[in-house]
């Protein structure tokens, strides 16, 4: 068996991408199923009491901020693994759970779904009637490839949208 790069980082923070109807939730759950661990998804601030998905457009940010305290806590409590299933396009959506988790020791993973670029936005469409065309097609526009989590730590654009919140994600 190999040693790992970062022998200090035995926990792991998976960040998965792609657009609605990629069937993240899917890929997240086959992950809980093979290691444990907790799914962070926004969508479940937006859930009713009878467990239907209600999406209020003007409470969108509020869902976000929820997830992020909940990743927080998570790794917080050393949580193995911790599964963020959000679209994370950008790297503006995922700097927040990347600081956590860097400054956590977990090991970071991207996961892209493979029909994000695959399946065209016609069929997304289809998969996603609640969504409006135009906003599938910005979310795709949003995209940013990631090489390393440092290209993400180190942007000063999202390092500035985020300033007032960075003290509360550091141990």
């Amino acid at each position: 068996m190999g040693r790992r790069k970062h022998p200090h980082r035995t926990k792991t923070l998976y960040i998965l991408r792609g657009l609605p109807g990629t069937h993240k939730s899917d890929k997240a759950r086959d992950i809980q199923d093979r290691l444990g661990g907790v799914i962070i998804n926004a969508d479940e601030y937006h859930r009713n009491k009878k467990g239907q998905l209600v999406i209020r457009p003007e409470k969108l940010n509020e869902g976000h901020i929820w997830a992020r305290g909940q990743a927080l806590q998570a790794m917080d409590e050393g949580m193995d693994p911790v599964i963020i299933d959000n679209t994370n396009m950008s790297w503006r959506e995922m700097f927040p759970y990347v600081l956590m988790g860097f400054h956590r020791g977990y090991w970071i993973k991207f996961l892209l779904t493979k029909d994000t670029f695959r399946v065209s936005l016609d069929e997304i469409d289809r998969r996603c009637p609640n969504i409006e065309r135009w906003k599938l097609e910005r979310m795709k526009n949003r995209y940013q490839s990631v090489r390393h989590v440092y290209q993400i730590l180190r942007d000063k654009e999202c390092r500035r949208e985020y300033e007032p919140s960075i003290d509360s994600w550091m141990p």
